[in-house]
């Protein structure tokens, strides 16, 4: 290894590195004796202009090096030292020949290529390489640019390297931190799904991410620097958005999350959803426009679809409620308006009558729940109450299936059990053939005049409520069992009474004793009861329009959840 020497610059070795500053130029420096003539002492020219070079290189953090190819030898000022962290007493490397110990490892080969190829041309133009120099102290770093120029000899060698060190550490990390800084910003914005791009007064593209590029269908962003919307998008589109940025540069005011249809060229149609922002220089002097995007059309597709979907489906809708209408009407029909009254005349001059009332409100559309009234022999009537499992168009055919079925098992209408059994098979097997689990609750109530005989027999249904000549109201105990159409094979019993003038019976649906108030309780058969035994009605229709009242006064208002109906029947005898 060549040995080299750091000195102090007096004398002729000054002159040595002087000589060989500013490109070549040789500058003569004095270093005569003071001058002892005048009033005082001062220093000679050549003195006082090494001791403003000297202080000038120390403002500027510049150290000055001469390296002297034909011996090795290598000179360096204090500056150079510094930079290197080196004490100026001992014995300093050569940064040229020494390259391993002085140049960090990832830059040493770069710079010995560098001199080498310096050194090798016959070229005027300056050395300047920029490396992180060692510090022989700490192993730390430092950036530093050197700078030199070639002295050759009359045979054209190289002879001396003469030249500076610039300490650029602050410059270089600062255009690292920048660097760093941009290479995190190009990675969040290539990786967002969205499409971010920048463009300048002209709505000319300087950046973008990839996915803008996707979108624009080109390679690669670079592509798309200096181009326009024009490039991409159809005339009326290009319009709009140059429009937009314009006034978004003209008065600062940002877009924001505006779905926008997008025309291409060639292309199908799409829809983004679309943010600008005005973009601003440090001075506060307007850029250009930001633009973020995202894809959203297939969710505007689908909403198109969905829209097109509501609208069939609306006017679907409307038919069927026409036909829901119409089939309302049809079963309010099938309902009597006025349920004539029942009388037998015994032989003896006795009369026994039936009178009849009834309230029959659907919650809505078609109902589910039915009665039948009808005539049974000479002196007898059967009452049956309905209520089907649901609401709608399916209960309300299941509903007008009981009214046809109740006419085949009218042979059986004076033996309540016999008929709700008849009922319930025929119903499972129509649900059975279905493959649908449907079931219908019932009571069926059979008062014969003549006989003066009231039977009663229910299936999963509410007993009713029995109002006698004393005004205690009561629930019958009427036997359990299970709804029509569940169990194939199912067993009903009966109940009797004996009815006696003035005895009021009332048939009813859940839609009763389930309304609920507004804290979610149900109104009950109790409350009920407690309210005709309070105020016994005068007759049946009193009766079943104080049941009413008793719901409405407990539910505050008018509307249903459930289908209602009433259904009751007064015993006379004169």
């Amino acid at each position: 290894m060549t040995t080299c020497w750091k000195r102090v610059f007096l004398g002729t070795d000054v002159k040595i590195i002087l000589a060989y500053l500013a490109e070549g130029a040789r500058m003569k420096v004095m270093s005569g004796n003071a001058d002892q003539s005048g009033a005082g002492s001062r220093k000679a020219p050549g003195v006082f202009a090494w001791d403003m070079v000297r202080k000038a290189l120390r403002a500027a953090e510049e150290g000055v090096y001469c390296w002297d190819i034909k011996t090795g030898e290598i000179y360096y000022t204090e500056q150079c030292l510094r930079m290197m962290g080196a004490p100026v007493d001992e014995v300093a490397p050569n940064i040229f020949t020494d390259s391993e110990s002085t140049i960090h490892s990832e830059d040493c080969a770069f710079f010995q290529n560098a001199v080498q190829r310096y050194m090798e041309n016959n070229d005027s133009t300056p050395l300047r390489v920029e490396v992180r120099l060692l510090r022989q102290g700490t192993r730390g770093w430092k950036w530093i640019r050197v700078n030199g120029l070639l002295e050759r000899d009359s045979e054209k060698k190289p002879e001396r390297l003469v030249g500076v060190w610039v300490d650029i550490t602050r410059r270089k990390m600062a255009d690292m931190h920048a660097m760093e800084d941009r290479d995190l910003f190009r990675t969040l914005i290539n990786y967002l799904p969205d499409n971010i791009y920048f463009k300048n007064k002209e709505s000319r593209f300087i950046m973008a991410n990839e996915a803008t590029a996707r979108k624009m269908g080109v390679p690669t962003p670079s592509d798309l620097i200096g181009c326009r919307d024009t490039n991409f998008l159809s005339a009326e589109t290009t319009g709009v958005a140059r429009r937009e940025e314009l006034e978004i540069m003209r008065t600062g005011v940002p877009i924001t999350n505006r779905v926008h249809r997008e025309q291409w060229k060639g292309g199908a149609d799409s829809w983004c959803k679309l943010s600008k922002f005005p973009w601003y220089a440090s001075d506060g002097s307007i850029k250009g426009i930001v633009g973020i995007s995202s894809d959203v059309t297939e969710l505007v597709e689908t909403q198109h679809r969905f829209r097109r979907l509501a609208e069939q489906l609306d006017e679907r809708n409307r038919a069927l409620e026409k036909e829901i209408g119409l089939a309302r009407e049809i079963q309010q029909a099938l309902q009597p308006e006025r349920i004539p009254r029942r009388v037998w005349h015994g032989e003896s001059g006795v009369e026994r009558s039936a009178q009849f009332y009834h309230v029959y409100r659907p919650s809505v559309g078609v109902a589910g729940d039915c009665f039948h009234v009808f005539s049974v022999g000479e002196s007898a009537v059967g009452m049956l109450i309905c209520d089907v499992m649901g609401h709608g168009v399916r209960a309300a055919l299941i509903a007008s299936m009981l009214r046809g079925l109740m006419e085949q098992v009218a042979g059986l209408a004076d033996t309540p059990a016999l008929l709700l059994s008849s009922l319930n098979r025929q119903l499972h097997t129509i649900f059975s053939k279905a493959n649908i689990t449907m079931f219908a609750s019932a009571c069926y109530l059979y008062l014969d005049l003549k006989t003066g005989r009231l039977t009663l027999s229910g299936a999963g249904h509410p007993a009713p409520i029995v109002v006698p000549h004393n005004g205690e109201a009561f629930l019958p105990p009427l036997p359990r069992s299970p709804a029509l159409g569940l169990v194939e094979h199912a067993m009903y019993r009966e109940y009797e009474l004996h009815p006696e003038p003035g005895m009021k019976v009332m048939l009813y649906t859940d839609g009763l004793i389930e309304a609920p108030n507004a804290a979610g309780e149900e109104l009950g058969a109790a409350r009920i009861l407690s309210q005709l035994r309070e105020r016994p009605p005068a007759d049946i229709r009193s009766m079943l329009e104080q049941v009413l009242a008793t719901m409405r006064d407990f539910t505050h208002t008018e509307e249903q959840d459930d289908d209602l109906c009433l259904l009751g029947v007064q015993y006379s005898e004169s």
